[in-house]
């Protein structure tokens, strides 16, 4: 042993559980459930009270999805055009009635002839599991995406494909009028006519669908395909019509017309000329031994009017006094 003390150091002891008496009241047929919760009865509190949370969550959880799902079907009964349908998809996508409402996005693509943002929105509606009952609906809305896209053999497949599935479908005859209308764009109008009056033959007694196949018979009868030209060809024709020098016309000459002689009305006669007195006679330069007498003017005679002619007739200009006659002096007064 060292110098240090021998003691040795002891372990403590660890208490030992406090046994709690049994009740002396407790039935004996009690007595196995009394030790179970002795033994399990913490455990299982903690279990219940997680319990009660986590389904309290749950519930929480699904009146909040239920609410969700209630104001996307509202927002989707108020969207009409398409950007209100885009911004319904944008918010309510990832809910139950987002695929209700991507395919109504998809059906104003198609309407507003966006062929391809149609085509993608069917294709994600498809794959994340269209609504019941709208499965066949958003099929037949991607084969009329694809014939819009002139994918012409994909179209023809995907009408196939529904009316072979869906014998029974009310929308049966849409995939088989599709089904006709691309065979006429693929050259084969008269299998196209002969599926058509099948048909028609099965909807006797519907006049809507017998309506829709007439029209569409019309159509496909006066359908010709137009010859496929490249934009090389279009260029060119372009190009020879602006170059072609365009046609002069000469007008056609008219013979003069000739024009009716008009009356020219003949002038007013002039009017006689004013007779002009007779000039006084010129007395001698020596005073006379009485005063001249003063002639009394006679009456002129007037002239013959002058004919008419294109200038009217201008009266004769009066005489001029001689230029060395005096006027005569007057008598003296006599004495």
């Amino acid at each position: 042993m060292s110098g240090k003390s021998g003691k040795k150091s002891v372990a403590p002891e660890t208490p030992k559980p406090v046994e709690v008496p049994i009740p002396e009241n407790l039935p004996e047929e009690l007595l196995p459930l009394y030790d179970w919760w002795k033994a399990n009865g913490k455990q299982f509190l903690i279990t219940l009270a997680v319990a009660a949370v986590l389904l309290s969550g749950a519930l929480t959880f699904k009146r909040v999805r239920t609410g969700k799902i209630a104001a996307a079907n509202q927002e989707l009964l108020r969207a009409n055009s398409l950007d209100e349908l885009e911004a319904a998809v944008a918010k309510y996508g990832s809910t139950k009635a987002g695929n209700a409402t991507r395919m109504r996005l998809a059906k104003a693509y198609f309407d507003a002839s966006k062929y391809e943002e149609a085509l993608q929105a069917y294709d994600l509606c498809l794959r994340k599991g269209a609504p019941a009952g709208f499965k066949e609906i958003a099929e037949l809305g991607r084969a009329h995406t694809l014939e819009g896209l002139n994918r012409l053999d994909e179209a023809l497949q995907a009408f196939q494909t529904f009316e072979k599935n869906y014998a029974n479908h009310f929308l049966r005859p849409q995939a088989v009028m599709g089904i006709a209308r691309v065979m006429t764009l693929q050259g084969k109008k008269d299998e196209a006519k002969k599926l058509l009056e099948n048909l028609k033959a099965e909807k006797t007694d519907d006049a809507v669908w017998e309506m829709a196949i007439a029209n569409l018979e019309g159509v496909i009868t006066r359908y010709e395909p137009r010859a496929e030209r490249s934009l090389f060809d279009a260029a060119n024709e372009a190009a020879k019509a602006v170059d072609a020098p365009a046609p002069i016309t000469v007008p056609a000459t008219t013979p003069p017309v000739a024009v009716p002689a008009v009356p020219v009305p003949a002038p007013a006669p002039a009017a006689p000329a004013a007779a002009t007195p007779a000039p006084a006679p010129a007395a001698d330069a020596k005073p006379a031994p009485a005063p001249a007498p003063v002639a009394k003017p006679t009456a002129a005679v007037p002239a013959e009017p002058a004919k008419p002619t294109p200038a009217a007739a201008k009266p004769a200009p009066a005489p001029a006094p001689a230029a060395d006659a005096k006027p005569a002096a007057p008598a003296a007064a006599a004495k």
